[in-house]
């Protein structure tokens, strides 16, 4: 029996436009379903690259402490460690910024420039011995400018003087923006050994290291090798520690979620079976002409395939689209915007690589098929000699 053109076939369905339309309306929820998901892995992903860039962007790759809280930094810590690219030292402590009669618990950080700005990559050129550098959201929340003058109130660290106040003015030489929230909302620097002298305490005391590793050095393997080696003198942390627990929830909701997700595109393919079920239905007698006329019923399958396969495809190409649309509005509408107090981030992005538009795509496919399969079944039970009995009494 020879095989009739599959074109044929492709005719018949898209003769009239209540077809067309339901076809457009099927690859349109189809799509959408397909973009809410990776939209959703999207953010999720951008979250935990985000919150990781701009934590290593305050935190280098790793933190250090004392157990004895201070520690005296003289220039040659780690130095027989091969691992290390720099590291820097802080001496940082709670205050108060004192601004227009009112008051902001802030986080003071005494750094040594260079070093800081090597580890981080926070330019601090302009701070100077008297200025200070001010988290973006700091400055936004009492509207200041550079150049301006800030007040800060830090506990006196000499015994005699415990529990009393000192004050001392700064200029606010630069704004900083870290990315998070809260660190923007309340981390202050200034120079290391002006914070020093103003407490009193000895050059070189610090409170807190940071360590940035060569690139080709893991943070898990550094972190065995310096608790094992310096393990004695100091505690090691990742640079994301404090948000650990933060990042693994995330990990486990983007599965969970994506997992969810997927009643939607099952809805989506029930659309594409209404699909196929309403073509065959109104088609019905085209479709048993054609088979009598010479179209087997292996064609007519394939034909059933090749046509969820580009609903598939047309889909996909769709819903990359549809997440550029939504990633724009949730960075650009002003609704749309998170409050960074809650989620820490200033703003949200959306990262997606290959595995992602892989692992979508891989199971909406699966799906479409599977489901399409099913429905096929119940098409080819139905004999020539019945259908067109059926269809042309």
């Amino acid at each position: 029996m020879s095989k009739l053109p599959l074109g044929s076939v492709f005719k018949i369905i898209l003769k009239k436009k209540t077809s067309l339309r339901f076809l457009t309306g099927t690859i349109a929820s189809f799509s959408f379903s397909i973009a809410v998901i990776l939209s959703t892995i999207g953010l999720m992903d951008g979250y935990v690259v985000t919150l990781k860039e701009a934590l290593a962007k305050s935190n280098g790759d790793i933190k250090f402490t004392s157990p004895e809280s201070f520690f005296l930094d003289e220039g040659h810590l780690f130095k027989s460690s091969q691992d290390i690219e720099a590291y820097t030292t802080l001496l940082q402590l709670e205050s108060f910024a004192l601004i227009n009669e009112q008051s902001k618990g802030v986080l003071l950080k005494g750094i040594d420039q260079e070093k800081f700005k090597r580890v981080t990559g926070i330019n601090t050129e302009k701070l100077g011995e008297t200025g200070v550098l001010l988290g973006s959201q700091l400055q936004k929340h009492f509207d200041l400018k550079v150049g301006e003058q800030i007040t800060l109130a830090v506990a006196s660290g000499k015994a005699k003087n415990q529990g009393s106040v000192l004050l001392r003015s700064f200029t606010i030489k630069g704004i900083v923006d870290h990315g998070i929230f809260e660190k923007d909302l309340r981390f202050i620097y200034a120079n290391k050994s002006t914070v020093s002298n103003l407490l009193d305490y000895k050059d070189g005391t610090s409170n807190l290291g940071l360590i940035k590793l060569k690139p080709e050095v893991s943070i898990e393997s550094a972190l065995k090798q310096f608790a094992a080696k310096y393990g004695e003198d100091y505690g090691f942390e990742a640079f994301w520690s404090e948000f650990e627990v933060l990042l693994d929830a995330v990990e486990v909701e983007k599965v969970s979620i994506s997992l969810i997700l997927q009643l939607i595109v099952i809805v989506a393919i029930l659309n594409v079976v209404a699909f196929i079920i309403f073509i065959y239905e109104i088609k019905a007698q085209d479709f048993f002409m054609l088979r009598a006329l010479g179209l087997s019923i292996k064609s007519f399958q394939n034909f059933w395939f090749v046509l969820l396969f580009l609903i598939w495809s047309i889909s996909c190409l769709i819903s990359i689209g549809l997440v550029e649309i939504f990633t724009y509005a949730i960075l650009k509408l002003p609704f749309l915007q998170i409050p960074g107090d809650i989620y820490e981030l200033n703003e949200l992005k959306t990262i997606l690589d290959v595995f992602d538009y892989m692992y979508v795509f891989g199971v909406s496919l699966v799906w479409i098929f599977l489901i399409g399969f099913f429905t096929m079944r119940r098409f080819k039970k139905q004999s020539l000699i019945s259908g067109l009995r059926q269809e042309f009494s």
